[in-house]
């Protein structure tokens, strides 16, 4: 496969939410510019050395003794002072997830290496969103676009790194004995089935997989306590001072009368217990905190000791935790969706009040892999009609149109006669008869209609059938491949190397400020 550059992502449909908020005044946010090798350096030099040795310390007993040979290159590659990161993350999903989970971890890949080249020590790290806790948001396997198992979610409310790993083999397991597996499928899904058979957690397998689909990216696991006892200030300014919800007033203004992505709250803080269960800390107005269980923690202070003794019990929600993140890595970049850009919208007001460092956010490139047949379909229309949000129905109008088919929604006879009728027959006490007689008659002209365009459509079927496979192959059950594919999905059509052609292509691209539509032949 070789990735060929399409289109703006922006013009697929998916960018349209940040086109808007960009129209509503956030378009010179300084943590939207493209990436600059100077401030990429300033970035780098400004990143505090024992922050930065904690962090080689703490991702070098992750990565462990099996770390590849490139892993290990990045860690010595992080050590060195003028080096900054790259960064893409994701929900601890079974299998990893959909295909653009793989895209963004490649997008990061090449784009380290890319600056990397250009003289800025750049190195990939995928974030493991280990504290999130909505089971139900990751534990169902998908193939063809469909739900083909899920395990159980825990009775507690456990961080999905802490979530046992043993019931996703268990339903990997049950849904190759359910089906007849393609080889290629059944030789993906045995890989992922070892990952969580062999692993205690959820943390643990899918370092396991990433290892084993993405061996050139850093995993991170930040719930590891010496990093959450280095982000203390975090912690604590959040628990005294509530400077995030301070921000929110104008950090809302560009979604006008509606909620942002993320509701601000009082507390922008969850709590840990000792088993891993999470839960959301509420801050009343009269600075009283209470776990959302019901167990009462007393008062600022009371929580701010608590944090300070305890940081492996802190969780940030989706707002803090990527400052968080740009506070214990020297972060040049996080590479994400709209969904994810717009949260980061939501902390311009923030980094500009605290002067926080942090790097830039880029919106993901898009990709999608054009099988053989749907590539005729591609060569008949033309790359250019791919582009933008492609609409297979009006494609289809348009070919029948141009075969001399009559329009399915006009009515040529129907409106002829209609106007006879109200020339020779309105006649008082006849407007319902006439009505009536003129409704019959565009009833039989619909069925008319409906024939002449099924004999054209007979005589262009090889290019309607075209426009279905096209259509089948960009937006498959009516969803962008890359959101409903998984990596299943693509060795069943390429085979057990796709994955890594897939990942390959995004190494061909040299303009990596631009986001786009990547199309694999």
């Amino acid at each position: 496969m070789k990735g060929q550059w399409v289109a703006p992502l922006s013009e697929c449909g998916i960018g349209a939410a940040l086109q808007q908020l960009k129209a509503n005044g956030l378009a010179e946010a300084p943590m939207l510019q493209p990436l600059n090798a100077d401030v990429m350096r300033r970035r780098a030099a400004g990143f505090p050395a024992d922050r930065r040795a904690l962090l080689v310390k703490v991702l070098t007993e992750q990565a462990g003794p099996n770390a590849s040979e490139v892993q290990r290159a990045l860690l010595l590659r992080l050590a060195q002072p003028d080096s900054v990161t790259v960064v893409a993350g994701h929900q601890l999903v079974t299998g990893l997830g959909p295909l653009y989970v793989h895209a963004k971890v490649a997008e990061t890949v090449a784009l380290a290496a890319y600056w990397t080249e250009k003289g800025v020590p750049t190195v990939p790290v995928f974030w493991m969103a280990s504290e999130d806790h909505d089971a139900d948001e990751i534990r169902r396997i998908f193939w063809r676009g469909r739900v083909q198992g899920s395990w159980g979610a825990p009775a507690a409310p456990l961080r999905s790194g802490a979530m046992p790993a043993q019931p996703v083999a268990d339903a990997i397991s049950l849904w190759m004995k359910s089906e007849s597996l393609p080889e290629p499928v059944r030789w993906a899904a045995e890989r992922s089935e070892d990952a969580y058979r062999t692993s205690a957690n959820l943390a643990d397998a899918t370092r396991k997989l990433m290892g084993l689909w993405h061996p050139e990216v850093l995993v991170l696991d930040a719930s590891d306590v010496r990093l959450k006892a280095a982000a203390a200030e975090l912690w604590d300014d959040e628990i005294r001072n509530q400077t995030l919800y301070s921000t929110r007033g104008e950090a809302s203004r560009p979604w006008g009368d509606q909620t942002p992505p993320v509701p601000f709250r009082p507390s922008a803080l969850f709590a840990l217990d000792s088993e891993g269960a999470r839960f959301r800390l509420d801050r009343s107005e009269d600075g009283q905190w209470q776990r959302a269980d019901g167990w009462s923690m007393g008062g600022d202070r009371d929580v701010a000791e608590w944090a300070a003794a305890h940081p492996e019990r802190v969780s940030p929600n989706a707002l803090l935790r990527p400052i968080y993140q740009e506070h214990i890595l020297p972060n040049a970049a996080y590479t994400g969706g709209a969904g994810e850009l717009a949260y980061a919208y939501q902390l311009v007001p923030y980094w500009a009040q605290t002067g926080r460092d942090h790097g830039v956010w880029r919106l993901r490139h898009s990709g999608t892999w054009i099988p053989p047949r749907a590539k005729k379909g591609r060569e008949l229309f033309g790359a250019a009609r791919l582009r933008g949000p492609w609409d297979p129905d009006l494609v289809r109008r348009e070919v029948l149109a141009n075969a001399g088919a009559p329009d399915a929604r006009e009515r040529p006879v129907t409106d002829h006669i209609a106007r006879l009728v109200a020339q020779h027959y309105t006649q008082p006490g006849l407007e319902r008869s006439a009505a009536a007689w003129v409704q019959r008659i565009a009833a039989e002209e619909a069925r008319m209609v409906e024939r002449v365009r099924r004999e054209f459509a007979h005589r262009e079927a090889v290019a309607l059938r075209r426009i279905q496979d096209v259509a089948d192959a960009l937006m498959p059950a009516g969803i962008l491949q890359e959101r409903i594919w998984t990596h299943f999905d693509l060795v069943e059509h390429a085979g057990p190397d796709a994955v890594r052609a897939y990942l390959d292509a995004y190494s061909q691209q040299a303009v990596w400020d631009e986001s786009a539509w990547w199309e694999f032949t």
